[in-house]
């Protein structure tokens, strides 16, 4: 059995990256020619498809739909009559509720939405899986097959992927805009891109290996940092005056969720 990907956008090549680390079988479903050749020139051993016609489709299990909002419900009308009982359907898609695949699929497959990020190819992935109805076999196997590329978390109710949607898979970009802002910081006070990456580097793996410890606190590490009286205390006043720096990243974070909130009622 295999596992079919169709639409190898962004997040597509990286679950492909992921599934090949893993050795696991993976098909592509993607109409653009160039990034098929693309795929075949990376992965000699990937089969790739044009139309949903080549698929050999009782040699599938996950049919996993990983499309930008709007090509969705194409996509979906393609593949409908090839899909039964035994597929499991997972949407990748930002949005897409799992009651619209089902009222668009008309067929007896199982509906996931998952939403992972784009540390799914190393492994690191929080990835937050919904399903209306599903036997525990079949959710024994998905936690088993998609918790290798890091942790699964079952939500009880779709509202939270979106949440999940925002934070965590919008959360790489949002760190890594917080360290560009500190590398431009460090490169304007005179240091050259070099040093300021690799004391960046160290910065973060310093952080990772104290947040590992055991009954971790994140008031404890800064506290242990900001020395009463001292230059980092002072910082710290400016970062934390009247909450205004977690107001605005808690802004940041409901305006995505609003917005894949808006996509979800474009889609039904």
């Amino acid at each position: 059995m295999t596992s079919l990907l169709i639409g190898c956008g962004n997040l597509g090549k990286i679950i492909l990256e992921g599934f090949i680390k893993k050795k696991r079988k993976i098909s592509v479903l993607e109409k653009n020619i160039k990034v098929r050749k693309n795929i075949k020139k990376k992965f000699s051993n990937v089969e790739c498809f044009s139309d949903q016609s080549q698929v050999n489709w009782n040699k599938v299990n996950y049919i996993m739909i990983c499309v930008k909002p709007k090509d969705s419900k194409k996509v979906v009308s393609e593949i409908k009559n090839y899909c039964n009982k035994n597929h499991v359907i997972l949407s990748f898609v930002a949005g897409l509720q799992t009651k619209t695949i089902s009222k668009w699929i008309t067929s007896k497959s199982s509906v996931l939405r998952i939403m992972p990020n784009i540390f799914i190819s190393s492994n690191n992935s929080s990835t937050a899986v919904y399903a209306d109805k599903l036997n525990r076999k079949i959710k024994n196997k998905i936690s088993k097959d998609f918790g290798e590329f890091g942790d699964i978390i079952w939500v009880e109710k779709e509202e939270k992927i979106d949440f999940f949607t925002a934070m965590f898979g919008g959360g790489p970009a949002y760190l890594f805009y917080i360290l560009s802002c500190l590398n431009k910081i460090i490169k304007k006070n005179g240091f050259p891109e070099s040093e300021s990456l690799s004391a960046i580097k160290l910065l973060l793996k310093g952080v990772l290996e104290d947040i590992n410890k055991k009954n971790y606190k994140f008031s404890d590490s800064i506290q242990t940092v900001a020395s009463k009286g001292g230059t980092t205390e002072e910082g710290l006043k400016v970062l934390s005056q009247r909450d205004n720096l977690f107001k605005l990243f808690e802004k940041a974070i409901m305006s995505a969720e609003k917005k894949s909130k808006i996509i979800s009622k474009k889609l039904e």
